[in-house]
């Protein structure tokens, strides 16, 4: 298309200079007189020869125009093929990836829950290990309620979902968050750094608890055992409060800190990574900070690890 177009317009070029080199060849034989020859100078300072290299300008300008407007023309749609491309590619990877997870993180627990039942109608088990097999079913059926959640939650994001603001203790909620989590992640360590008098603030208190909640979960199931998780609220003058969720894990490296917060999108490959999740979490967090007016960044922490810092 490229070539078909540069030799169009190289034709046209070509054209336009043979119609004046004809156009002057005619304007000489008229103006010629008998038995002499042409006067190209005053032949030239003639209207009708100032008139034909006007006209020849005007066709080079309309062709330069025309070659532009065509090659804008190509350069956009190859763009915009390009665009079109690219989210499909990025619709089917996210397509993938959702399948893969969402079949582990389904397959696992439910798995695990079956085996427990089988075993406790099996077998004749003391009151430790019947204790043992329910706080393991517990702690599955914890992790399928937190998928439900966030599957029911991102639905409903994508369906003109509004928060309904009320006064909400976020103390409460973090020691809520953290007793959850402790269930899945049992030797985990959560640090909260919290004012005693925090004053209440104006949010959705099920998006707010999910924010809170998956930024939690994220920091824990990428941080190496025995490294601990820091959580830490507190008043800003400009608005109601900053809350921030360090970690000491293995990082995001900067050239994918903007899509960890897409759908789907998680660290790594799909097929091999070690950690369990959907790549939900971090896109409801940062589509209910949005719709609650906030921000959320994402920033290298030190030693090692990753800071969430939410504004509201």
């Amino acid at each position: 298309m490229v070539l078909a177009f540069a030799w169009w317009a190289f034709e046209l070029w070509r054209q336009n200079d043979r119609l004046l080199a004809l156009s002057v060849q005619a304007l000489e034989l008229k103006h010629a007189r008998s038995g002499r020859g042409v006067n190209l100078t005053l032949l030239r300072e003639t209207a009708e020869y100032q008139a034909l290299l006007e006209r020849h300008r005007r066709h080079q300008r309309m062709i330069l125009s025309e070659g532009v407007f065509f090659t804008l023309c190509l350069v956009f749609g190859l763009w915009v093929i390009n665009r079109a491309a690219r989210r499909e590619v990025a619709l089917a990877r996210q397509r993938r990836n959702f399948m893969l997870s969402i079949t582990h993180e389904l397959k696992s627990p439910i798995a695990a829950m079956r085996l427990a039942l089988e075993t406790m109608a099996r077998r004749a088990l003391n009151r430790e290990q019947v204790e043992q097999i329910c706080s393991n079913g517990m702690r599955d059926a914890a992790r399928l309620q937190t998928l439900v959640d966030d599957l029911l939650l991102a639905a409903r994001l994508e369906d003109d979902w509004r928060p309904q603001p009320e006064r909400v203790d976020v103390r409460a909620i973090i020691q809520d968050c953290v007793s959850n989590a402790l269930v899945r992640f049992p030797e985990a360590q959560v640090n909260v750094e919290a004012p005693p008098d925090f004053p209440p603030v104006q949010a959705d208190r099920l998006g707010l608890t999910s924010v809170v909640q998956n930024l939690l979960d994220n920091a824990l199931k990428y941080s190496p055992p025995g490294t601990p998780v820091h959580i830490r609220i507190e008043p800003l003058p400009d608005r109601q409060m900053r809350l921030s969720v360090a970690d000491q894990g293995v990082g995001i490296p900067d050239a994918e800190k903007p899509a960890v917060f897409e759908k789907f999108y998680r660290l790594g490959n799909e097929e091999t990574r070690q950690t369990t999740g959907t790549g939900l979490g971090l896109y409801i967090v940062s589509q209910v900070v949005r719709l609650h007016n906030g921000t959320i960044t994402v920033r290298d922490n030190s030693p090692r690890g990753t800071v969430f810092t939410v504004e509201l």
